[in-house]
C-alpha cells in the first residue's frame, strides 16, 4: 500500500482532527524498530505493548514483525504495575507506552516463531497467553473478511479495543492486509459513534452487547447513521431480545459472531432474518467446528442435539493458536481447540451456545446451567438485566444467586415476586435462593461480565441478608 498508493488514508482520527496515511504509518514503524533495536529487542523477543486505540497500534505491530519479535497488547486501562507483571511474568525485552520505550525489568525470554502472545479473558482464572504465529494470525483474518464482508474500499467505527483478540482480527488485520480504514478513538463515546459515522460514511460497526443496549435506551438524535449498516456483536453472549428490539427501532440486524482468544472466529449469524433463536450462526470459511462428549468422541456434526444433553465445542482450523505459553497443551487437542463453551446445533445447522464448561452451579448434585435461568428472568416484566452466579451454601454445596438489575419503570419487583415467576417455568432446585440486586452488572473492558466484581456485589449482598 505504501509503495502503490502511499496517500490512503488508513486511520481517521477525529480527536485531533488528523488522517494517518499507508506512508505514515510505514515510516511510523521504521522508527518504533529502530527504538526497539535500540533497547535490545531481538528476534523471538517479546514486546508489551500498552498503547491502547492510539495512532501507534498497527505501527508497534509492524515494528515487531519487522524485528521477528512477538507482540503482547494489553488494555489501555492497565496500571503501571499490571503492564510490569505480565511483562515480568512471559519474560519481554521491552514495554511500549504512549510516551515511551522501555527495557523490561525482568530477564528476556524468547518465544520464537509467535507474532502475537494473545491474552484471554480470564473469566474462569488467572489470564493465560497464547502463541499465536504470523500464518495462523493472517489465516483467522482472512476467515473474517470473507465472512463478514468486510472490503478493502469499507470504514470501521474503532470502538472495541485492538488489544484483545476481536479488534485484532476484525480491525487491526483488515487495515493492514488489505487497507479497511478505521475511524479511530480512545474509548467507547456513545455520542460519537453516530457522527463519526456520518462524517466519515462509516459502514461496519464491530462493538459488544452493551453498545447495542446503550442506543437502545439512548437513540442517537437524528436517527441511525445511514451507512453504518453491518453491525456485528462479539466477546460475550447477546440476548435476542436486544436483537429483535434494535431491529424494531432502527430496521438493522445485529451479527453475532463467536470467536475465542485461542482459535479466532470461529461462527458468525450472517442472515438478515431476526428470530428469538440467540444463534451465532455458521461456522467461519475455513472454520470446522464438532460437538464432542465427555470423552471428547464427536457427535453427529450440524445436527440438532439430543435434548438436556451437553457437547462442548471444539474447533480446527488454520488460525488456531499453537497453544499456550508455559502450558502442556490442555485444550488444544485432536489438532484443535476444545473450547470452554456447551453448544448444539438448531435444525438449519446453526450453532447454539449453551453456556460455559466452568460455569455450571452444582446444587445438591444437581447441575444447573445459570444460563437457562438467566434466559427464564430476561423475560419477566420488570427486570433490565441479570446474571446468575454460584454462592457456596452449607447444605447444598451451592446455591443459585440471582444479581438483578431492576427497570428503573418497575416498582413491584420483590424478591418474592422474583422467586414466585421463577417457580412456576423451572424446576425447584433451579429457582434462585437468594436475590441480590444491583445497580448495574460490571463489565470488564473487554465487555464481558466482571466476575470479580460480581462475585463482590453477591457477597456484600449476602452478607446484608438479602434472600
Amino acid at each position: 500500500m505504501c509503495r502503490d498508493d502511499p496517500a490512503r488514508p488508513l486511520i481517521h482520527l477525529p480527536a485531533a482532527e488528523r488522517v494517518l496515511t499507508a506512508s505514515a504509518i510505514w515510516d511510523a514503524h521504521q522508527q518504533h524498530a529502530d527504538r526497539l533495536t535500540c533497547t535490545g529487542v531481538g528476534e523471538g523477543h517479546l514486546v508489551v505493548s500498552a498503547v491502547g486505540n492510539t495512532a501507534m497500534a498497527p505501527a508497534i505491530l509492524l515494528a515487531c514483525r519487522a524485528l521477528g519479535a512477538a507482540m503482547m497488547a494489553v488494555d489501555a486501562c492497565a496500571t503501571p504495575a499490571e503492564v510490569d507483571a505480565l511483562a515480568a511474568r512471559f519474560g519481554a525485552a521491552a514495554i511500549v507506552t504512549a510516551d515511551r520505550v522501555r527495557r523490561s525489568s525482568g530477564e528476556a525470554r524468547r518465544h520464537s516463531g509467535a507474532a502475537v502472545l494473545k491474552l484471554t479473558s480470564g473469566s474462569t482464572g488467572v489470564s493465560k497467553a497464547t502463541r499465536t504465529t504470523e500464518a495462523q494470525m493472517i489465516a483467522d483474518a482472512l476467515h473474517i473478511v470473507e465472512a463478514m464482508e468486510i472490503r478493502p474500499g469499507d470504514t470501521q467505527i474503532a470502538a472495541i479495543p485492538m488489544s484483545h483478540s476481536y479488534g485484532l482480527g476484525n480491525l487491526l488485520l483488515p487495515l493492514l492486509l488489505q487497507g479497511t480504514a478505521c475511524v479511530l478513538r480512545d474509548s467507547f463515546v456513545p455520542q460519537l459513534v453516530p457522527a463519526d459515522a456520518r462524517r466519515f460514511g462509516a459502514q461496519i460497526f464491530p462493538a459488544v452487547p452493551f453498545m447495542f443496549e446503550y442506543f437502545l435506551d439512548h437513540p442517537p438524535a437524528g436517527g441511525w447513521p445511514p451507512t453504518l449498516r453491518r453491525l456485528i456483536s462479539a466477546g460475550a453472549p447477546l440476548c435476542a431480545a436486544t436483537v429483535r428490539a434494535f431491529h424494531d427501532r432502527f430496521g438493522l440486524k445485529i451479527h453475532s459472531f463467536y470467536g475465542a482468544s485461542e482459535t479466532g472466529g470461529i461462527a458468525f449469524d450472517a442472515d438478515d432474518d431476526v428470530d428469538d433463536s440467540g444463534t451465532v450462526g455458521t461456522p467461519l470459511p475455513g472454520v470446522t467446528v464438532t460437538l464432542r462428549d465427555d470423552d471428547l468422541q464427536a457427535v453427529c456434526s450440524q445436527q440438532p442435539a439430543i435434548s438436556n444433553q451437553h457437547f462442548r465445542v471444539h474447533v480446527r482450523s488454520d488460525a488456531v493458536s499453537s497453544g499456550y505459553v508455559d502450558d502442556d497443551g490442555g485444550a488444544f487437542v485432536d489438532g484443535g481447540f476444545l473450547a470452554g463453551d456447551y453448544g448444539e446445533w438448531d435444525s438449519r445447522g446453526r450453532l447454539l451456545l449453551r453456556g460455559r464448561a466452568s460455569s455450571f452451579v452444582n446444587v445438591a448434585g444437581r447441575k444447573v446451567q445459570p444460563d437457562e435461568v438467566e434466559a427464564v428472568l430476561r423475560r419477566m416484566p420488570g427486570i433490565a438485566d441479570v446474571r446468575v452466579v454460584a454462592a457456596p451454601d452449607a447444605r447444598r454445596g451451592e446455591q443459585i444467586v440471582a444479581c438483578i438489575v431492576v427497570d428503573a419503570r418497575a416498582s413491584s419487583i420483590t424478591t418474592l415476586v422474583i422467586r414466585r415467576y421463577c417457580a412456576e417455568r423451572l424446576a425447584s432446585y433451579k429457582v434462585p435462593r437468594a436475590i441480590v440486586f444491583v445497580e448495574r452488572i460490571p463489565l470488564t473492558a473487554r465487555g464481558k461480565t466482571d466476575r470479580v466484581a460480581l462475585d463482590a456485589l453477591v457477597r456484600a449482598g449476602l452478607s446484608r441478608g438479602t434472600l
